[in-house]
């Protein structure tokens, strides 16, 4: 995967500050850094910049890349529209 960061679609970070002022726990698919699908649930801590890179700390304290986000809840990152969704509708 690209090390190159690419800045998110502000109306997307706009929707993951939301999430993590309301402490609300959500669901995220993304991809970590060595290209695998991670599927994961939690409450986002935080929203930091690190080197010119934005990332996202939950509550867990588990760091993810906001460009290597694939969904939030039902919603997919801008980039990733036509991504599949492998969410389980358990």
């Amino acid at each position: 995967m690209s090390t190159d960061y690419k800045p998110i679609d502000c109306g997307f970070y706009d929707e993951l500050e939301a999430a993590a002022t309301q402490r609300r726990r959500v669901a995220l698919q993304y991809f970590n850094d060595l290209r695998q699908l991670c599927m994961e649930s939690g409450v986002i801590d935080t929203l930091f910049i690190r080197d010119k890179v934005e990332f996202m700390r939950l509550k867990s304290g588990e760091e993810i890349r906001l460009d290597h986000l694939i969904r939030l809840d039902d919603k997919p990152a801008p980039g990733y529209a036509d991504y599949p969704d492998f969410s389980c509708g358990c």
